[in-house]
């Protein structure tokens, strides 16, 4: 499949091919018209004893050959020496290369990339208006999907997952021994306490209790686990605490149950207090403060965290591939919307506009002072590159066609420049 850059030197190659039979075709009609010339005065001079009207003739086609050769010199002047011959200021273009690209580029760069221009230009076109309707033209905003996706993915599978799995897992690992936990944790409680929500909480506590307490068959491991608290190794404590653990537990879950019936419960200003001091600690102790920081950083070094860490990005690069490998992905239609809305606020906001289109200009302004004199370096930097002889025939191609005319017009007004003074001639005897 032929690439839009090799589509592109074919169309250009046609137009040349163009430009040069058409210049071909000009160059014979201003020979033939000097041919002519020669003829008529061919014929004029056989018959010139016949007829005076003969030497008006001959004066025509005597000054028409002189005008057609001297504006063929002329022409042919400009881009080789005439017949060959090293005519002292003959092919003007390609021995003035240098000095053509030269003072091209500075007559591009003084007239036509000025800050007025540019910027005059950049008010007329209203870019930011432009965009906004191209935004909000739904083929536009179509034909980004397919291509944008394509893009995406080709971007993701190109970078360097290594680097930046290991670029994640530091920011994040950063990130989260930084997080002041001890002052964030006081703040929740604060907030917690404000709205009630810490009575919520022990309720939820309370329940969970009652219903372990509640449950028979958890009675054994309850009663276990006293012994083993209060270090009970003589068998007959034992049998003691087994026998006493139904109705200490039973006794415990009334207990319970009272604090969770009664919202005036005096165990629960007993919580209110303890909780509020917690904030508190939390807070305002600094030695609480760095015992909390210190298992922070212990525990987000720690190699399961850090393997956690680590899978951020590939499950991140994962779901991106994924959504970009469906028919709408949920990524693009996101942009398109963005994309929309921008077009629709450009278009709906003058001010905006108008603060837009005041940046591109100031924008542009600043490239123009920040590189003057870059562009007409480039010009002749570019034109340095060709050959004389390439010069000459690109510029040949360009407007040879037209200086064909020239030589016509010096064929015609020559010749009647030639028959005025031959008619003058004759009116002053």
């Amino acid at each position: 499949m032929r690439t839009p850059t090799e589509i592109q030197q074919d169309l250009d190659q046609s137009a040349d091919d163009l430009r040069r039979l058409r210049l071909r075709n000009m160059r014979w009609v201003a020979l033939s018209l000097l041919a002519g010339a020669a003829c008529l005065l061919a014929v004029a001079h056989a018959l010139r004893a016949r007829h005076p009207a003969w030497g008006y003739v001959a004066a025509f086609a005597e000054a028409a050959m002189v005008g057609a050769v001297a504006d063929w010199f002329a022409v042919v002047a400009l881009f080789k020496h005439p017949l060959g011959l090293p005519i002292w200021h003959t092919a003007i273009i390609p021995n003035s290369k240098d000095t053509i690209g030269r003072n091209l580029g500075a007559f591009v760069e003084n007239h036509f990339i000025t800050e007025e221009a540019i910027g005059h230009k950049i008010r007329q076109a209203d870019p930011a208006r432009r965009a906004g309707e191209w935004l909000l033209d739904p083929r536009h905003t179509a034909g980004l999907g397919p291509s944008a996706a394509s893009v995406a993915r080709q971007l993701i599978e190109a970078l360097d997952h290594e680097q930046i799995r290991d670029k994640v897992r530091a920011i994040a690992s950063q990130q989260l021994t930084e997080v002041d936990l001890s002052g964030t944790a006081g703040q929740l409680v604060d907030r917690l306490m404000q709205s009630g929500r810490h009575q919520e909480l022990l309720d939820a506590l309370l329940d969970g209790a009652g219903a372990y307490l509640g449950d028979a068959e958890k009675h054994p491991t309850i009663s276990q686990f006293l012994i083993d608290s209060l270090g009970i190794e003589n068998s007959i404590m034992k049998m003691a605490v087994n026998a006493y653990a139904p109705k200490s537990i039973s006794s415990l879950n009334q207990k319970l149950d009272e604090v969770r019936r009664d919202p005036a419960h005096r165990f629960r200003r007993v919580f209110d207090d303890w909780i509020g001091d917690f904030a508190l600690r939390l807070k305002a102790d600094p030695q609480w403060a760095e015992k909390i920081r210190r298992h922070q950083v212990e525990l987000v070094q720690d190699p399961q965290v850090q393997g956690l860490l680590s899978g951020l990005w590939e499950g991140l690069k994962n779901r991106l591939l994924h959504d970009l490998s469906q028919d709408q992905p949920a990524l693009l239609r996101q942009i398109q919307d963005w994309v929309q809305k921008l077009g629709q606020i450009l278009v709906e906001k003058p001010e905006l506009r108008q603060w837009l289109n005041q940046a591109i200009e100031d924008g542009s302004v600043t490239l123009i002072r920040k590189y003057r004199g870059e562009v007409g370096r480039f010009i002749e930097q570019q034109l340095a590159k060709w050959t004389r002889e390439e010069m000459s025939q690109r510029i040949e191609l360009a407007i040879g066609r037209d200086l064909q005319f020239i030589r016509i017009n010096g064929t015609i007004v020559g010749g009647l420049v030639g028959l005025l003074i031959h008619a003058v001639m004759q009116a002053i005897g």
